[in-house]
C-alpha cells in the first residue's frame, strides 16, 4: 500500500491510500500520483511532471482574505 495523491489542474485535492494494483479510477479529470516516502504532500499542494510536490504559496489573511 503507498499514499497517492488526487491531482486536479496540478492541485492535490486529496490523499488516499491504494495499493496501485486493483481497479480504481477518480475520474478523467483526475490524476493519481504516488507520493514517494519522504516527501511532504498533502491537500493543496502543487504537482507538476517535471518539479515533483511543491508547497501552495503562502498566503497573508489581510491582503488575501478568503472569499
Amino acid at each position: 500500500m503507498s499514499i497517492y495523491a488526487v491531482v486536479k489542474d496540478c492541485i492535490v485535492v486529496d490523499c488516499i491510500v491504494w495499493d496501485g494494483v486493483n481497479p480504481y479510477n477518480p475520474g478523467s479529470q483526475y490524476t493519481l500520483v504516488i507520493i514517494p516516502d519522504g516527501v511532504i504532500a498533502g491537500i493543496g499542494y502543487l504537482w507538476d511532471a517535471v518539479n515533483g510536490f511543491s508547497a501552495p504559496p503562502a498566503t497573508d489573511p489581510v491582503t488575501d482574505p478568503i472569499q
